[in-house]
């Protein structure tokens, strides 16, 4: 009996790849494609796949929030997660939520077989590459990733959230520019967050868990 699989990934040549790599085997069959998140959610409630491959980062929803959803319902899929980004903040936040699996986009292709597998036998799963440990979720910082950051901090990153530049916040805090960079700096290597837009995305993804900055 072929194992239902539903793929949400905003890219078209990604899903196709993908339903290619689970072509090669008679164990998984592809039940539906998403686009975005909001579709992922429609889809899945529809089809009720055994397992759901989630991009992280799609339009209307993403792949977390999916996760976050989807994970309330009682015949809920198991979810493996793919990404472009080793970030530990979206490491913690996938598993804390319920994850199977944690995989690379760019390891897909080697390892997206054996990580179904292992998830199907029970197990989680979590891609070669992939900097970070299960065992660090043991930590109370990796099960809230805000609990590491100051009182300011969290004032700041709630200004992020709202797409202020460092010098509105600066401006909106009564503090300096020198100041908000030293926070964002601080917050981005607490978090384990790189890339230009690593910040903004954490910030609008914990939008509701901010205080805020009035």
């Amino acid at each position: 009996m072929n194992i239902s699989v539903l793929i949400a990934d905003d890219h078209p040549i990604f899903r196709r790849g993908l339903r290619e790599i689970l072509g090669l085997t008679a164990d998984f069959a592809v039940v539906a494609e998403a686009g975005d998140g909001e579709q992922a959610v429609r889809l899945i409630r529809e089809h009720q796949p055994r397992l759901a491959l989630l991009d992280v980062s799609m339009p209307q929803m993403d792949g977390l929030s999916v996760l976050e959803q989807v994970q309330r319902w009682p015949d809920a899929p198991d979810c493996v997660v793919l990404t472009m980004h080793d970030e530990r903040a979206y490491f913690n936040r996938a598993f804390r939520l319920g994850a199977r699996g944690y995989l690379l986009k760019e390891q897909a292709e080697e390892e997206l077989e054996r990580c179904l597998r292992a998830v199907m036998s029970g197990q989680r799963y979590v891609g070669h590459d992939i900097r970070w440990t299960l065992d660090e979720l043991g930590d109370p910082r990796a099960q809230s990733p805000l609990a590491g950051l100051t009182a300011a901090e969290r004032r700041v990153l709630d200004l992020v959230a709202d797409y202020h530049s460092s010098r509105e916040i600066a401006d909106l805090l009564n503090i300096s520019i020198r100041t908000v960079d030293n926070h964002r700096a601080h917050i981005l290597r607490k978090l384990g967050l790189r890339g230009s837009h690593a910040l903004l995305r954490f910030a609008r993804e914990q939008r509701d868990a901010l205080p805020r900055a009035d």
